[in-house]
């Protein structure tokens, strides 16, 4: 299945243009729309309305501590968010703070587009206070560009009762060849679909890869790996499962945004996501949420489980950087994200909120044990998709979900779709990155 992507040309067009623009914002400053002086404009990612009174709580008490700024808080779209940043540069009028997924930091760090924190809280300080494993998300070629803040991890959440019916209570999955072999069986047994889970848009499978001790890309993000013989065995076993009927249609289609909805429809026994995602099954099915459990992330070979970070960077041009440092040190200290924590199923980047009890103690609510489980194991987490920390890792996504599909199509062998993709990768991988 192809997506549109554009021409050669009109791709290299764009990111070309794109990057002068881009650059001379940062050559002529003086082009850049003013604000009040004292005014430190911060983007937040899609967490309005839901948060607005968590945010002006936390802003007077920060204007309150420090007379003379102003925080002016504007909420964007997620998946808008690269766009509208690259737009705000090129406009000469970027915000002064931004929530950005970790996921993006790349593609700006090679714009140069970042203040190094440390240049305000020496990295050393940074390191006693946030999670190693989240500040190393952060990090770029030595420079803190961003600070964790609300991280999350994985789970499997599974409904007890449709598992029960199929007899598989004591067959609750650990890795993901158990997930494999549970799909299948479920749906011999059932008739039904076990799990939902992206492997065609916005896919896993390079997170099991890793997870499974295959790299996707060498280290030195030369050279692209998921066409070896273990990485083609790996994924052959998943476009097998599509093809020969034992996962939805929807898989290779659908955003990971949609995942949890086969789920809480009870169309599904089992999805593997984040528990961030168990609020919407407990508001809009409660009778699915009554009969759902958690159970710890799936695994492969190595042991290791995907972390999700979201950060906070301090844009280079800020007039205010130091001041907007300030602010990002507050937004994420224990204090206040242990406050954020409550509000959803996320989790602290700090070391000493995740030591309060709430992250300790669990009741049998199915959100409060995925508190606890996750905040047990995300000390082991990691990034699994290292392809991220590419600056065109968008690009590079696109192409990896393209083979998926044309092998579960049967437009191409598993094989030659890994291949070509490969073959894709690498010519991205040897350009300048930029």
């Amino acid at each position: 299945m192809k997506r549109f992507r554009g021409s050669s040309a009109d791709v290299v067009l764009f990111f070309s243009i794109a990057y002068l623009l881009v650059t001379a914002i940062f050559t002529f400053s003086a082009c850049r729309k003013e604000r009040p002086a004292n005014e430190i404009e911060f983007w937040t990612l899609q967490l309005s309305p839901v948060f607005d009174d968590y945010f002006h709580t936390l802003i007077k008490d920060f204007e309150n501590r420090n007379p003379g700024i102003k925080i002016k808080c504007v909420d964007i779209p997620y998946d808008a968010a690269i766009q509208k940043l690259l737009a705000s540069l090129s406009a000469g009028s970027p915000p002064d703070i931004i929530n950005l997924s970790a996921d993006f930091l790349s593609k700006f760090d090679k714009l140069n587009a970042f203040y190094n924190i440390a240049e305000s809280y020496p990295a050393d300080t940074l390191k006693k206070i946030y999670l190693p494993n989240a500040l190393d998300d952060c990090t770029y070629n030595g420079k803190v560009i961003a600070l964790p803040w609300y991280l999350s991890t994985y789970a499997l959440i599974y409904n007890s009762d449709l598992l029960k019916r199929a007899g598989l209570a004591d067959s609750i999955p650990r890795t993901f060849s158990e997930f494999v072999r549970v799909i299948r069986t479920y749906k011999e047994k059932t008739g039904k679909f076990a799990a939902f889970w992206n492997i065609g848009k916005d896919s896993y499978l390079p997170m099991m890869l890793e997870s499974e001790g295959v790299k996707m890309v060498d280290d030195k993000f030369s050279r692209a790996l998921f066409n070896s013989e273990e990485a083609i065995a790996f994924i052959d076993a998943w476009i097998k499962l599509y093809k020969e009927g034992y996962l939805p249609g929807e898989t290779i289609v659908k955003s990971g945004a949609s995942i949890i909805e086969p789920y809480q429809s009870g169309q599904a026994a089992m999805v593997f996501t984040g528990p961030v995602f168990l609020r919407r099954v407990r508001d809009n099915a409660p009778m699915i949420y009554s009969v759902t459990e958690v159970a710890p992330p799936l695994v492969g070979k190595t042991g290791k489980h995907e972390l999700a970070v979201m950060s906070v960077s301090v844009m280079k041009n800020s007039r205010n950087a130091k001041a907007a440092a300030k602010f990002a040190m507050f937004l994420t200290n224990a204090e206040n994200q242990l406050k954020f924590c409550k509000l959803a199923t996320i989790y602290p980047s700090v070391v000493e909120a995740l030591k309060d009890n709430y992250f300790i103690k669990a009741g049998n609510d199915p959100m409060e044990k995925a508190r606890v489980l996750g905040a047990e194991m995300i000390f082991n987490a990691a990034r699994l998709r290292t392809y991220l920390r590419h600056p065109k890792f968008d690009r590079l996504r696109d192409i990896f979900d393209e083979a998926i599909q044309d092998a579960c199509l049967g437009n191409k062998s598993t094989r030659q779709a890994l291949n070509d993709a490969a073959s894709e990768w690498d010519i991205l991988l040897q350009q300048k990155k930029h």
